[in-house]
């Protein structure tokens, strides 16, 4: 396709060669000629100057130089995300079918349109809604409910009860319902289990990331609102509310009872205490550890985290500690001389 075919498609403004055939995708430090790549990360800008790309989605108020064609366009995210379908591999479908060696119980109720992989078992009062897609090894448990078009992967397990609604989403090894982690301890100190008899229920259009663990509530609901996304290795603690829009990304971990607002974020390897309340479009920067209510629309960093730019000062503040040790030394040396 050539630059300017892609440039109209998108609805966007082309500097440079149009003529330019685009065989394939590529980021901007390894695509070659005949690539189209974007930028989206003003830290990468100077590679407009070094990659080999012949064209680079760009945003609309782009007035640099470069040395390949620009498109300039609204989001360059979701202009490289639309290019991608059309010059990378459609992706896998899948046939509606049981395979043989499934085990379906049959007391379960199977939608319309499903496909069901190899070693996959539903247990009894399971319910598997049209067009879903369960792949090899998926558990779905004794009366867990899984809405239209899922999609879950091979090892995914829903447990018993839970609730799952339309277009989930669930990758490799995703444990949903798992047990909530509650024991009572004893005056000899040992622990006691306690009963966690509540369960989950996931929104729509939620997608969770591999060997995620959502666990079931010790009563009520541990709850995935609409449209969360969900990376991998994440925690969620029983009794969780995790409202709609949130983000959570890789290794993350939630305390029981905690509620995090909508359009939240929070950022790698974040740990929250339990029952607090993460603010409506806040943001917990990368190992922030949360110990306490963070109010909406803030930007929180640290451990205990707090807000960005006090936290920032602060750091900085500690990083010029050795440089404070060494002046007190040598005044020191001068005060004994004298």
């Amino acid at each position: 396709m050539r630059i300017q075919e892609i440039a109209e498609k998108l609805g966007g403004e082309v500097l440079g060669a149009v003529e330019q055939e685009i065989h394939s995708v590529g980021g901007l430090h390894e695509a070659v000629k005949g690539q189209i790549s974007f930028l989206s990360n003003p830290k990468y800008r100077k590679l407009l100057h070094t990659t080999s790309a012949s064209a680079v989605l760009v945003a609309r108020d782009w007035e640099e130089s470069a040395e390949c064609a620009v498109i300039k366009v609204d989001n360059p995210d979701a202009a490289f995300a639309e290019v991608c379908k059309w010059f990378c591999p459609p992706p896998v479908s899948y046939l509606p079918g049981v395979d043989p060696s499934a085990v379906i119980s049959e007391m379960a109720k199977i939608g319309a349109g499903v496909h069901i992989g190899p070693n996959v078992v539903i247990e009894k009062g399971a319910e598997i809604g049209d067009d879903c897609v369960l792949l090899s090894g998926v558990l779905v448990s004794e009366n867990a409910k899984l809405g239209k078009g899922g999609l879950l992967h091979a090892g995914a397990v829903l447990r018993e009860n839970v609730v799952v609604g339309e277009r989930v989403i669930l990758h490799n090894h995703v444990v949903i319902g798992s047990d909530g982690f509650g024991y009572t301890v004893e005056n000899d100190g040992s622990r006691t289990k306690v009963p966690q008899v509540g369960i989950v229920r996931l929104g729509d259009d939620v997608e969770i990331g591999a060997h995620t663990c959502v666990d079931r509530a010790r009563f009520g609901e541990t709850r995935i609102g609409d449209r969360v996304k969900i990376d991998n290795l994440v925690q969620i603690a029983h009794n969780v509310v995790i409202e709609d829009d949130v983000v959570l990304v890789s290794q993350v971990g939630i305390s029981g009872s905690t509620v995090v607002k909508k359009n939240a974020i929070l950022a790698g390897q974040v740990g929250v205490a339990g029952h607090l309340t993460i603010g409506e479009k806040s943001v917990v920067g990368a190992q922030g550890g949360v110990t306490k209510d963070v109010p909406p629309g803030t930007y929180v960093w640290g451990t205990p985290a707090t807000e960005f730019k006090k936290y920032s000062k602060t750091l900085s503040q500690v990083n010029r500690l050795g440089k404070l040790q060494e002046r007190i030394a040598a005044l020191e040396a001068k005060l004994a001389e004298m």
